[in-house]
């Protein structure tokens, strides 16, 4: 079991609900899919601009497909991903766009933030209310200035581990991510857990397979059959639809890397959680509130998992990868991990670590998943991860029915 009494100093920012950011952007988010453009533009303003903005404090955006034309409970879960998203600890302040007439209206959007997070500023406006796209354009422009003068003022204090709320996950798996990279990342887990911070375990249908495993190391009994009715419930799904999901999961680079099945891919999958007690499971997206291990709903889906933990609270995220992925959230800060070399070496610019040096026999499980951690404190202290550097702002919410 993993035991590090090296203490991890990190830089971040304090909020006053106590939570601990890694970055501090100003976040420009549509309400409804029609909001996009307009979205896109006014932050573009700002990123390709003159407009003061460092690693940690600068403007950034997503734009989606939802918001509208969804059954209750859909737009419920696109409300709470936008209002999670908004209201993460690595975000200073928040622009919401909407158009006027949607489904999930910008104000009730906005209002679920505030809520949320009382210290943030939080505005609104709607394309139909301020009179066309020019004018909302101009006035978010000048609405996220002064959001972006407020953010830049703020002042980085100290924080450790216990401030963490790590994310993992593993997209573009073979055979060597549970061999290497995901052992690794469960050696900092358990670092993470034994020095008070919180970490996430998603990928529901990664889970299948290795439901056992997981459920035997939760707390309690209900906790234990709360992982075993979650992975079973969405296998079920998966069953009742009447489809395959080999091709899906394990999708074609996964067989071309090696796994033969879901099962093997589980297998390898649940390593990133280390050893760790699990403490809790949560629905796609809801706030993670547990100090250890918190089983998280998603699919395997590597942008709407990622949204969804994002949403949840995560503030920083470590993603194994055996085939290559340059997937990154705008505001959370997504450490790319290797399998292996080759991996590594061929996609560079889109990668920050190697563990294939575990497959080779350079270096230990251990030694990575201290190599992890120290490099958790460098992005505290400003370092971009490759993602940030490519801008990379992955954002999907996972739907559960039909557009209507």
């Amino acid at each position: 079991m993993a035991h590090s009494c090296k203490n991890y100093e990190l830089q971040g920012y304090r909020r006053p609900d106590g939570s601990f950011g890694f970055r501090n952007h100003v976040l420009v988010i549509p309400s409804v899919h029609c909001a996009n453009k307009v979205v896109e533009r006014i932050a573009n303003t700002f990123i390709y601009g003159t407009a003061c903005q460092t690693t940690d404090t600068s403007v950034v955006y997503v734009t989606h497909q939802h918001g509208c034309s969804e059954l209750s409970y859909d737009a419920r879960q696109t409300r709470d991903v936008l209002a999670g998203t908004g209201a993460n600890p690595n975000v200073a302040a928040v622009l919401v766009v909407g158009l006027g007439c949607e489904g999930v209206p910008a104000r009730e959007v906005a209002d679920e933030i505030k809520s949320r997070a009382p210290y943030k500023p939080i505005e609104y406006l709607t394309i139909q209310e301020t009179g066309g796209t020019e004018k909302s354009i101009k006035k978010g422009i000048k609405i996220v200035q002064n959001m972006l003068d407020k953010a830049l003022t703020a002042v980085k204090s100290k924080g450790t581990l216990a401030d963490v709320v790590l994310g993992t996950e593993c997209g573009g798996s073979d055979s060597f991510s549970g061999l290497s990279a995901n052992p690794s990342l469960g050696d900092a887990s358990d670092i993470v857990i034994q020095q008070g911070g919180s970490v996430i375990l998603a990928e529901t249908t990664e889970l299948i397979g290795a439901e056992h495993i997981l459920a035997a190391r939760a707390v309690n009994a209900a906790v234990s059959q709360q992982v075993m009715d979650t992975i079973k419930g969405f296998e079920n799904t998966v069953i009742q639809a009447h489809a395959d999901i080999r091709g899906a999961n394990p999708s074609p680079g996964n067989i071309e890397g090696g796994l033969s099945s879901i099962e093997e891919k589980s297998l390898g999958c649940v390593y990133k959680a280390g050893n760790q007690l699990v403490v809790a499971v949560k629905q796609y997206a809801q706030p993670i509130t547990d100090i250890g291990l918190t089983f998280m709903n998603t699919p395997g889906n590597d942008i709407e998992q990622l949204s969804g933990m994002v949403a949840g609270g995560c503030n920083i995220c470590v993603f194994t990868t055996g085939r290559g992925t340059p997937t990154g959230s705008p505001i959370t800060p997504t450490i790319k991990i290797a399998s292996n070399s080759q991996v590594f070496q061929s996609m560079n610019d889109s990668i920050d670590l190697n563990a294939g040096t575990v497959i080779e026999g350079k270096r230990t499980i251990q030694e990575v998943g201290e190599e992890i951690l120290d490099y958790m404190v460098k992005i505290s202290q400003g370092t971009r991860t490759k993602a940030e550097i490519n801008k990379q702002n992955d954002f999907s919410i996972w739907r559960l029915a039909t557009t209507v």
